[in-house]
C-alpha cells in the first residue's frame, strides 16, 4: 500500500495537480486512494527522502519548494551530470544514442503540434534520461536519480509560461544536429542553455512562489491552469 500511495503522490507532484509549496493532506489522500492513514504517512516519509515534500511539525506535509538560489543550484548540478553523461554517453554508444534521441525528438514535435503538452514533458524527460541511460557509469545515473523527481515537477512548473516548449524543442534539434556533425563541445553548450533556462527566465516567478503564502499560492495555480 505504501508504494502504491507513493506512486499517487509522486505522480501528483510532477504532473502539476499539486502545485509547488501546495500543503498535502493526509485525510484527502486516504479517501481518495481507499487506503488508511499508515501508508499514507509511509509513501510521504519516502517522497520526503527523494525531496518532493517536506514535513513540518505541527504545520503538516507540503510540496517542496524552490527558491531562485535552488533552482540556479539545480541548473548546475544537472548540468555537471548530464555533460559528463552525454560524453561517456557518446564514447561508448554514440549510433545508438543519436538514433534514440532523433526518434524521441521526432515523438516530442509530433505531441508539440497535437497541444499534448503532458506528453511532450514526459518525452522532454525521456531524451534527457535516454543521455544518463547510456552513460555506463553507476554513480551518474544514482545521482541523476536523485533528482528526476524534482527536475520533473519544476519541468512541469516552467512549461505554463508560453515560449519554455519552444525553446526547449529548438534546443533539443540543435544539439542533435551538433552531434551528427561530431560537435560535442557545441551541444554541450546548448545543453548547459536548456538545463539552466529556470534560474535565468523564470527566477522572479519561482522566488515568488517559494515565498508566496498557502493562499497566494491557490490563487497563482487557478490562474495559470
Amino acid at each position: 500500500m505504501c508504494d502504491i500511495a507513493a506512486t499517487a503522490i509522486r505522480e501528483a507532484i510532477i504532473t502539476g495537480r499539486y502545485g509547488l509549496g501546495e500543503a498535502i493532506s493526509e485525510n484527502s489522500l486516504s479517501e481518495l486512494l481507499g487506503i488508511s492513514k499508515t501508508p499514507i504517512r509511509e509513501a510521504l516519509a519516502n517522497l520526503k527522502h527523494e525531496g518532493l515534500v517536506s514535513i513540518i511539525p505541527r504545520k503538516g506535509t507540503f510540496v517542496f519548494t524552490l527558491s531562485v538560489d535552488d533552482v540556479a543550484q539545480l541548473g548546475f548540478y544537472r548540468f555537471a551530470l548530464e555533460s559528463t553523461a552525454l560524453e561517456l554517453a557518446m564514447e561508448g554508444h554514440c549510433k545508438d544514442l543519436l538514433t534514440a534521441l532523433k526518434s524521441i525528438c521526432a515523438t516530442m514535435t509530433a505531441a508539440r503540434e497535437q497541444g499534448k503538452t503532458r506528453e511532450y514533458l514526459e518525452l522532454d524527460g525521456e531524451f534527457h534520461d535516454a543521455i544518463v541511460s547510456r552513460c555506463d557509469n553507476v554513480y551518474l545515473k544514482e545521482g541523476y536519480q536523485a533528482i528526476a523527481g524534482r527536475t520533473a515537477a519544476l519541468r512541469t512548473h516552467l512549461s505554463q509560461h508560453p515560449t519554455h516548449t519552444d525553446k526547449s524543442m529548438n534546443e533539443h534539434i540543435e544539439m542533435i544536429a551538433l552531434l551528427e556533425q561530431g560537435d560535442l563541445a557545441g551541444a554541450t553548450t546548448i545543453l548547459k542553455k536548456h538545463v539552466t533556462r529556470g534560474e535565468r527566465t523564470y527566477a522572479d516567478g519561482i522566488e515568488d512562489i517559494a515565498t508566496a503564502s498557502p493562499e497566494d499560492r491557490i490563487i497563482r495555480r487557478k490562474r495559470t491552469r
